[in-house]
């Protein structure tokens, strides 16, 4: 498979799921265009002819096509190519969309895949759905045959550790578990919710505030240091007057790299005096993109999904409640890893695959931590989840196929919904 213009020596003809629905198709000039009238559920692609792969192309494929489109409104949705594989029997094996490549200069539909064994030949689909009064144009459609990418393993390690009477004895235990953890050589620890102010005595919440950076950020700092590791926690930051719960990452130089302040707060907390946030947040680690929700923040499924959307590979939750149905819900709906940080008990610190299956968990309060190297680069699929008797990638689905324009009331206040 070479990198070529595919118009040299493909077929394309146009497909739509009825005649009533059918848009109007074109192709000239080594351009292929669909046009929508005023009908917003017109729905119609061009499909290539096989496209034969040989055991040399048996590695990654590039698929990549420029495309200028007017008026549309969901582009993710509603502009789209599929590389599906099919096995010599013409079952098909996988059904992948591109991702949109939008730099402001130019648009395109690009993705690197790799091939499923006993792929025999590729059929693309391009297309347009859902965008009335708009014309969306295809050129440049290439693909290529590249040798795979190298895994990109992640060590990630969540602890548990129960209340101490005061904060300095939270700190201690802190250090003690961090110091286990460590051991077992992990690119990233996470601490449970306020993990440091979680004490049985009597200060109060503006008494246990600190800045950030700090006293315990640079206590924290010195042990990501001594292991080469990342460390999340939160903890009570004070800037100013204010104060929040602020999820800090420690990175492996023992400064801070990065903070997140709990948007949601229960009643409770805020009564005690927090703030909450204002801003969701996804930072880029030397492993991948991480986002953090805090405990509360669990319930609420637009903060997880926003993460989802801004490239969070992984998504952790420092917590005081458990529930491990919305953890592994988070998971499995977002097609990402979730790390969770517990109070209720060593099993209440675990970590999810993008299937919303347990992988690890703290087996003990003496083990105190458990640690699990993944593989962002491996992709999960579902059988036939969304698109036919295929795998279908889930993290990609949920993504792609989401229908924006019935989502207007999402940002507006319960009484305004009603």
């Amino acid at each position: 498979m070479k990198n070529e213009n595919l118009f040299k020596n493909v077929t394309w003809t146009s497909w739509s799921p009825r005649k009533e629905l059918s848009p109007e198709f074109f192709i000239e000039d080594n351009k292929i265009s669909i046009k929508i009238n005023d009908n917003p559920n017109l729905y119609g692609k061009f499909l290539s002819s096989e496209i034969p792969m040989s055991e040399s192309d048996l590695r990654m494929i590039i698929f990549e096509a420029l495309f200028s489109c007017n008026n549309v409104k969901n582009q993710e949705n509603s502009v789209f190519a599929m590389i599906s594989f099919y096995d010599s029997d013409k079952n098909m094996l996988e059904r992948n969309y591109a991702d949109i490549i939008d730099d402001g200069k130019t648009k395109k539909l690009y993705r690197k895949l790799d091939a499923p064994e006993n792929a025999a030949y590729i059929i693309l689909e391009i297309g347009a759905r859902y965008c009335p009064d708009s014309v969306v144009e295809w050129e440049n459609i290439r693909l290529e045959a590249t040798e795979k990418d190298p895994p990109r393993t992640v060590k990630i390690a969540t602890t548990f550790k129960e209340r101490q009477p005061t904060v300095g004895e939270n700190l201690k235990s802190m250090v003690n578990i961090i110091s286990k953890a460590g051991e077992s050589n992990p690119d990233v620890i996470l601490l449970s919710e306020l993990v440091y102010e979680s004490s049985y005595d009597s200060l109060s919440t503006d008494e246990k505030a600190q800045a950030v950076p700090g006293f315990l950020t640079d206590t924290i700092g010195e042990y990501a240091v001594k292991y080469n590791t990342y460390i999340i926690f939160t903890m009570n930051e004070r800037e100013g007057d204010i104060i929040y719960n602020t999820g800090v990452i420690i990175g492996r130089d023992g400064k801070v790299c990065g903070k997140y302040r709990k948007t949601h707060l229960p009643l409770s907390e805020a009564e005690s005096g927090t703030s909450p946030g204002n801003e969701l947040k996804v930072f880029d680690l030397d492993f991948g993109k991480v986002g953090i929700i805090i405990c509360y923040d669990q319930f609420f499924p637009e903060n997880s999904r926003t993460l989802a959307l801004m490239g969070a590979e992984i998504i952790f939750i420092p917590t005081m409640g458990e529930d491990e149905v919305v953890h592994r819900a988070i998971a499995r709906t977002n097609g990402v890893y979730v790390t969770v940080a517990g109070y209720a008990g060593p099993v209440s610190s675990r970590i999810i695959n993008p299937l919303g299956e347990i992988i690890s968990y703290v087996k003990d309060k003496d083990t105190a931590y458990a640690a699990e190297e993944i593989d962002l680069n491996q992709r999960f699929f579902t059988y036939w989840m969304s698109i036919g008797p295929g795998n279908g990638e889930n993290k990609v689905l949920f993504q792609k196929e989401r229908m924006t324009n019935v989502y207007g009331d999402i940002n507006k206040d319960a009484h305004d919904v009603k």
